[in-house]
């Protein structure tokens, strides 16, 4: 299966060795990405570098995550992770979208292309019949990311978990096949 995408203006394949410098660069200067995220920034580069090739394991069984670039230059990393296919005698076809964007980059519509591009591929491709996503409610950012994407909210979930000395809430969406073919 190949990975690789484009859009008009973006680059996206399977995350590798040498993206993890450049990953572990924008995470360490710009520690808030990952204030809403379920990890810390990473202390040395091969953190990273770990993270990539586990995640290269289990590709595209559990999750893909891609390498987004912009010119050549890496920017991010868009992912579809948590891919069920079956829970007990369930069928589900599901997947989550996570993402994150050097913030020099933000607020150009960036993220929200590549996610669609993404969210395609995992519905054409995967054969995905549902894609979930979620922020911590105060990250409005990435609240209209997922709300461009035409995900439809589900719920809030109060007090979702603790971080930084208080309870986040969490925001949740989802979008199936058809909903995301017809928009």
């Amino acid at each position: 299966m190949n990975f690789k995408l484009r859009t008009d203006r973006l680059f996206l394949r399977l995350v590798q060795d040498c993206d993890a410098e450049p990953a572990f660069d924008i995470l360490h200067s710009h520690p808030d990405i990952t204030r809403f995220m379920t990890f810390n920034p990473p202390k040395k580069v091969d953190d990273t570098l770990q993270f990539f090739r586990e995640s290269r394991l289990h590709c595209p069984e559990k999750g893909v995550v891609w390498a987004l670039f912009l010119e050549e230059k890496f920017i991010g990393l868009v992912s579809l992770e948590s891919i069920t296919r079956m829970l007990g005698v369930w069928k589900m076809d599901r997947a989550e979208l996570g993402y994150w964007l050097d913030p020099s980059f933000h607020g150009q519509g960036i993220m929200t292309e590549a996610a669609s591009e993404v969210m395609r591929f995992g519905f054409e491709h995967l054969n995905l019949h549902k894609i979930i996503c979620g922020h911590v409610s105060e990250n409005i950012a990435s609240q209209k990311v997922i709300e461009k994407l035409g995900f439809r909210f589900l719920s809030e979930r109060k007090e979702h978990f603790f971080r930084f000395g208080q309870w986040w809430n969490h925001k949740n969406y989802e979008i199936i096949k058809d909903e995301f073919e017809s928009s």
